[in-house]
């Protein structure tokens, strides 16, 4: 026979040990994770096997020596059920294994009980009958009168137990279809590809280990077979360690159990080595016995030979080896070790702040198999976070994430959820873990300033987070704190340039409707001025002349800033213009602009308009205020009217209820038209320039003077009232003077020549 017991009895030694440590890795690696206590327990059982198997080789058949392995091996045979609870565990847990309530407060069983209930009374069974074997002393020492009934028990135990033992390979057998049968349906149903890979090994793994199994138990029993001892040994130890050896192949290649690099490297390296000693204990072997057969000479004397070239030869070729085991199983571009230093490598130059954090939430995701993940950013605008998994947050619990943060003890870098945390509040806790289901943060900080959090939940293979996860975390927590300043550095310039670029468009804007010349009016003049404010507001204000002979005089405020105000303006400029042909009312007018605003802007425009027609003559104007600031009309004498008759301000409905209100205009009236950046702004103590300060300006200066002075020293009382406050909002100041005397009407400007018009 061409098989070798003592050498088959070796390997399954060293192999055995092998698997045995393996699950002592795996143990070592995570202890209070219950998959890995499972796991190792499949391997304990598995490397048991190929040690009894090698033992009950090495001793001879029927002697005492092999009475306590062949008892024992019953004991390895829990490799089935285990490899059942593992399938029932991995990737998810099954509803079957949790204990279920019963009347009474009572529970059922553990799932792990049950389990291993068949098999645990299986090895009793086994046990016992060692101790007494009904097939060779059926009687004992019993007394005579009982004896018949003590034979007629032993025969019934020996067919029993001759059954029972030959059939017993069927249950560990139905273990491994089952597990099978769940791992394949958890492979259909697992959507993530590094875990379906996982399982896809497990189950080719516990394929071949029943195909083998069932080779040398159940196949032959059932059909009548007779295998000698060495192929019942060969094939069940091959069939324990093809099982056993998926597990580290899963974890080597697919990083099963989130081993860390080093253990998986030890995996690898220790399988290389007991390669090459096999190799080499089966050359020396076979050369040993050509030399002694072809020679005679004796097998000692060669030996120290190959001694020597072995340890020539085997550093060099172990390291050969290991570089290409690396290089095939470890250096995996998707290992999610080299994925998160991927990360951090391409996160030093990215610099847009929503691509930095939708790639870093996305790939921290998917590197460690993440049920929920967030990255949160605080920027002077407001938190923005982006969900790698899990739903998105919204704006109240983005600003109690943002408050968390700034809470965090800031000598740690790292935050485990199921450990209590300083500054950590009851609701921060059910929002943490509760709703968010997070199990690890990381404060993102960059010179002691929190810029960040990053929120990881749960593995979808539900191992812990290891040391080496914290250390890689850690080190690309820093990474992301640095590239995520540099991304609000340039959202904070590029706001700024934009800003600029707005206001300047702004300005070009306002600078096309405002006018910079006014027509000539009978009796009347008009001086007008705008001075922007910083932040470029919707200030308008028009003359114009109607084909009757009269003029519309208009001011408006557009409610916003920038370019969107600026292009509303220009839309209200179009549209009292197109209505300058006909003679319809001001209220009317501005009913019809006002449905155009509400029709054509979003909800949030609206403006305030005043609207006025000063006739042919020049001596009334028919007037409608549309919640703009109150106009005032100062007379000659001294008193003062604030044109208020009008409604509702534009845009806020679409149709509204508008009056108008006649007014005679008199020689030396002055009315002076306004925007809020006039009537509120503010001096240091907040006190507001107001519209009586407007009109009472007005009454106390010395007449006559023109429109352009009264315009002049109204800007010079709000820029002293400002002191060295900034202004908030545009001022825009139109001023209409009625000539002093009834037939001065040209007196200050020649016919036909415009007037012009201070536009800052």
């Amino acid at each position: 026979m061409w098989i070798n017991a003592t050498g088959l009895a070796t390997g399954n030694l060293v192999l055995g040990g092998l698997v045995f440590l393996l699950g002592l890795v795996i143990l070592r690696e995570n202890p209070g994770q219950r998959l890995n206590r499972v796991v190792s327990l499949l391997l304990f059982f598995g490397g048991f096997g190929a040690v009894l198997s090698a033992l009950s080789l090495l001793a001879p058949a029927g002697s005492a020596g092999a009475t306590l392995p062949e008892t024992a091996a019953y004991l390895w045979e829990l490799f089935f059920p285990t490899a059942f609870l593992l399938a029932s565990i991995f990737p998810e847990e099954r509803a079957f294994t949790r204990r279920i309530e019963l009347p009474g407060g009572l529970r059922t069983p553990s799932f792990m009980l049950l389990v291993f209930a068949p098999h645990v009374f299986h090895f009793l069974l086994m046990l016992l009958m060692s101790m007494w074997k009904p097939e060779t002393d059926p009687v004992l020492s019993v007394p005579a009168a009982v004896r018949p009934l003590f034979g007629g028990f032993a025969v019934i135990a020996r067919v029993w137990l001759g059954v029972h033992r030959s059939l017993f390979s069927l249950v560990d057998l139905g273990f491994g279809a089952g597990a099978i049968a769940l791992l394949l349906g958890s492979w259909r149903t697992t959507q993530v590809p590094r875990i379906r890979a996982q399982i896809g090994a497990i189950t080719v793994g516990l394929i071949c280990c029943l195909a083998l199994y069932a080779s040398a138990t159940s196949v032959p029993t059932l059909f009548g077979l007779k295998l000698s001892r060495e192929w019942q040994s060969l094939l069940t130890t091959a069939a324990l360690l093809l099982g056993s050896g998926s597990i580290a192949y899963a974890m080597v290649r697919f990083k099963f159990l989130d081993a860390k690099l080093i253990a998986r490297r030890g995996i690898l390296y220790a399988l290389a080595s007991a390669v090459l000693i096999g190799f080499y204990l089966l050359v020396v072997e076979k050369v040993n016995a050509y030399v002694s057969k072809a020679f005679g000479l004796d097998a000692r004397v060669v030996e120290p030979v190959f001694l020597i070239m072995a340890l020539t030869l085997f550093q060099p070729a172990i390291a050969r080896l290991e570089e290409s085991l690396d290089q095939m199983f470890l250096r995996d571009p998707g290992d999610y070790r080299n994925v998160l230093r991927a990360l951090g490598r391409e996160l030093q130059t990215t610099i847009d702040l929503d691509d930095l954090l939708t790639r870093a939430a996305r790939t921290m995701t998917e590197a460690l198999l993440l049920r929920s993940s967030y990255v949160l950013a605080v920027t002077p605008q407001g938190p923005v976070s982006r969900a790698g998994a899990g739903d998105p947050l919204d704006d109240a619990a983005m600003q109690q994430l943002a408050s968390i943060a700034g809470r965090l003890e800031q000598g740690r870098a790292v935050f485990r959820l199921a450990d209590p945390i300083d500054g950590l509040r009851r609701a921060d806790r059910e929002l943490l873990v509760h709703k968010l289901g997070g199990e690890l943060m990381l404060p993102l900080r960059w010179r002691g300033e929190t810029l960040g959090l990053v929120l990881l939940g749960e593995k979808l293979t539900r191992t812990e987070y290891t040391s080496e996860d914290e250390t890689l975390l850690q080190g690309l927590a820093s990474q992301m704190a640095v590239s995520l300043q540099n991304a609000l550095l340039l959202r904070d310039r590029l706001q700024v340039a934009r800003l600029e670029e707005e206001l300047h468009l702004a300005h070009q804007i306002q600078r096309t409707f405002l006018r910079s010349e006014f027509p000539v009016m009978p009796r009347c003049e008009v001086h007008a001025i705008n001075i922007s404010s910083r932040q470029v507001g919707g200030d308008y204000y028009d003359v114009v002349p109607c084909e009757d002979g009269s003029f519309l005089v208009a001011i408006a405020d557009v409610a916003g800033k920038g370019v969107p105000a600026a292009l509303m303006s220009s839309m209200l400029q179009a549209a009292l213009r197109t209505h300058s042909r006909s003679a319809e009312p001001v209220s009317t007018i501005l009913r019809n602009i006002n449905a155009l605003v509400y029709r054509s802007t979003a909800v949030h425009q609206f403006a305030t308009f005043f609207l006025a027609r000063v006739d042919a003559a020049g001596r009334h104007l028919t007037f409608c205020n549309a919640g703009h600031n109150w106009p005032a009309l100062v007379r000659s004498d001294g008193t003062t009217v604030f044109l208020e008759r009008g409604g509702l301000l534009l845009g806020v409905l679409e149709d509204i209820q508008l009056e108008h209100e006649r007014v005679d205009l008199q020689p030396g009236d002055v009315l002076v038209l306004f925007t809020d950046g006039i009537s509120e702004a503010a001096n240091r103590d907040g006190e507001l320039f107001g519209e009586q300060r407007v009109a009472e300006i007005v009454r106390e200066l010395d007449r006559p003077l023109d429109a352009r002075t009264i315009t002049a020293r109204l800007l010079d009382e709000v820029e002293a009232h400002l002191g060295a406050e900034e202004a908030q909002d545009d001022r825009t100041l139109l001023v209409l003077r009625v000539h002093e005397g009834a037939d001065d009407a040209a007196a200050d400007v020649p016919a036909g020549e415009p007037v012009e018009a201070r536009a800052d």
